[in-house]
């Protein structure tokens, strides 16, 4: 399972090609988080080629404004634009997802890209735990808020981005009760409890929305998706608590580039494959291959358990009237 993406991405290389394999994306319009650097500007960049009208949705106005500028030279397309919200802040987040949708625009793609990774115990101003509270449930509201625009742009696509250690939250697996608590945290674990949920939110959001178009008479055309980018070389590991030398080693030694590491999403995100094949609900690891997830990503029970739980911390953490809305 998971070896095998690793392996992959040290001895393969990657079929697809941006350049020649992204279509036209002329009149289309996608939004990304964390799209200053890694690969979520590499992902911004290579859409902007194709002239997608792309929004880079994050905290940081003098990393991203200049990225920006970037992309509009290299791109040779004005359309890029910055939204300015903290993850860390779900009120922010609902706000800048207001402002994109005053605009009026329709919403082809969503990369739900950005992430923090193994980070020292920290709560947000929504006293959430950090790494899950941006990982996860930023992109939830973001999602959330921005899903009637995605159905009325169909066909459309949601793209997560999770991890291989999805497979390795903690031992006795989510820690639906105590995942804000100091005295059982282990930043490794929380890590990947929060990945875990990225793939637990992308198989429900689908299922839900593809009853729905079945209720209503019509043929599902949201694609969500989830994407394993493969061991990149990024500053995901920012102020980094409790791993060891070994791992950094890895990262340096098996890491492949921030352009290799967009490359699955960018397939999941613009492919004609993707609807050609109705491909939804999948686990794509490097490079651009459906692999099978770990057995409690794929438990349904607990799918709804998150599922439940997610809207119940939103509740009780962000507002009290939230719901999902699907």
């Amino acid at each position: 399972m998971g070896g095998d993406s690793i392996i992959r991405q040290i001895f393969t290389k990657p079929k697809f090609n941006a350049d020649r394999d992204i279509p036209s994306l002329e009149g289309k319009v996608a939004l990304i988080t964390g799209a200053s650097g890694g690969i979520g500007k590499a992902c911004a960049l290579e859409l902007a080629k194709k002239g997608c009208h792309v929004f880079l949705f994050g905290r940081s106005a003098e990393k991203t404004l200049p990225v920006i500028e970037e992309i509009k030279t290299i791109s040779k397309n004005d359309k890029v634009e910055f939204l300015e919200a903290d993850l860390m802040d779900l009120n922010q987040v609902e706000q800048a997802a207001d402002k994109f949708l005053e605009r009026g625009l329709p919403l082809h793609i969503l990369i739900n890209n950005a992430g923090i990774m193994h980070q020292p115990y920290k709560l947000t101003k929504d006293n959430m735990e950090s790494q899950i509270a941006t990982n996860h449930f930023a992109h939830v509201v973001l999602t959330n808020k921005l899903l009637g625009v995605i159905e009325a742009s169909a066909p459309s696509r949601i793209v997560n981005i999770t991890s291989i250690l999805h497979e390795n939250p903690y031992k006795h697996g989510i820690n639906y009760d105590t995942w804000c608590d100091e005295k059982s945290y282990n930043a490794e674990d929380q890590y990947g409890t929060s990945k875990l949920l990225n793939v637990h939110f992308t198989k429900k959001l689908q299922e839900k929305l593809d009853a729905k178009a079945q209720a209503e008479g019509k043929e599902g055309k949201v694609y969500v998706n989830c994407v394993h980018p493969g061991v990149v070389k990024s500053n995901l590991l920012r102020n980094p608590a409790n791993y060891s030398f070994f791992f950094d080693l890895s990262f340096k030694i098996i890491g492949i580039s921030t352009e290799h590491g967009a490359i699955t999403q960018l397939y999941v995100a613009t492919n004609p494959s993707i609807e050609a094949q109705n491909i939804k609900g999948k686990y794509f690891t490097p490079y651009h291959q459906i692999e099978e997830t770990s057995a409690m990503a794929r438990d349904e029970k607990l799918i709804n358990k998150s599922w439940e739980w997610t809207e119940a911390q939103l509740i009780d953490k962000f507002k009290p009237d939230w719901k999902w809305a699907i």
